[in-house]
């Protein structure tokens, strides 16, 4: 096989690192004006405060987005199609800049913070060559592509968790922003394993919808962020798998049982983390 069918252009790349470390160096150093933003909901008033930081993360999150966009459809098994959308490949790239975004903010000014600019220049990367190395299903990294991208996801998921609890917001606020990620990080799961778009997108709101249920509860439970994030996971997990087994047609009693059981013990350690 040809190397340049399972690796990216060498110039791409280098644009790409150019434009997030130029981003992410952006939003440290800029001080934009912070944006109020208000309204009701069920008749409870609600207030959400954009500062500079948070809208230039937003901003490396839609460039690393263009830039997942631009790289997929340079690959000749994407340009090989009649038709194709790349938007699942912006999700996994732009909730990591936000993530990284989050953390860089919280970096001291320093040795630190640039070293901490370069990790998340080159884990950015990475994340992107492995997206385009899962377009092709006979590229022979594929594997470890999607093996990657799967185990991020679910970090990823957990980390976002964690922030919007740590966030106190308003539990319609919390709820149903925890619930949107979930439901695209659930999306770009099932993708990852060929499931059909349009089963793919019904299981997500369902798997999103279920987080979301459980941020709502959690809300008003007084535990710890990483305690909450964690029980948030499980169920994100179960129904990821569950409907990931359903659409390979291995949906059995036994696969039930080990989710059941891998639920149960996720569970009760989350319990036993957070009272002991």
């Amino acid at each position: 096989m040809n190397a340049s069918r399972s690796f990216p252009s060498r110039d791409q790349l280098s644009v790409l690192t150019a434009v997030i470390v130029l981003a992410y160096a952006l939003a440290r150093f800029l001080d934009f004006p912070a944006r109020a933003i208000g309204g009701t909901f069920f008749g409870s008033a609600l207030g959400l405060e954009l500062n500079g930081q948070f809208l230039m993360m937003l901003l490396v999150a839609a460039l690393i987005s263009a830039g997942s966009d631009t790289l997929i459809r340079s690959h000749p098994a994407f340009a090989a199609r009649a038709a194709g959308s790349t938007i699942v490949h912006w999700i996994i790239p732009g909730a990591t800049a936000l993530v990284l975004g989050a953390a860089l903010n919280g970096l001291p000014d320093g040795p630190v913070w640039w070293l901490g600019l370069g990790s998340s220049a080159v884990g950015l990367i990475v994340v992107l060559i492995a997206e385009y190395m899962v377009v092709d299903p006979e590229a022979p990294q594929r594997e470890a592509a999607v093996l990657a991208l799967t185990a991020l996801a679910y970090a990823l998921a957990l980390i976002l968790f964690v922030v919007m609890h740590s966030l106190s917001a308003r539990a319609a606020i919390s709820a149903t922003v925890s619930g949107l990620v979930a439901a695209g990080l659930a999306w770009r799961l099932f993708t990852l394993h060929d499931a059909p778009l349009g089963r793919a997108s019904l299981y997500a709101a369902l798997a999103g919808l279920v987080c979301a249920e459980v941020i709502w509860a959690l809300n008003y439970w007084r535990v710890p962020s990483s305690s909450a994030a964690l029980m948030a996971t499980i169920p994100f997990y179960i129904s990821v798998g569950v409907a990931q087994q359903h659409l390979a047609g291995r949906l059995t009693r036994r696969v039930w049982i080990e989710f059941a059981i891998v639920g149960g013990l996720g569970l009760l350690i989350a319990l036993l983390y957070t009272f002991a």
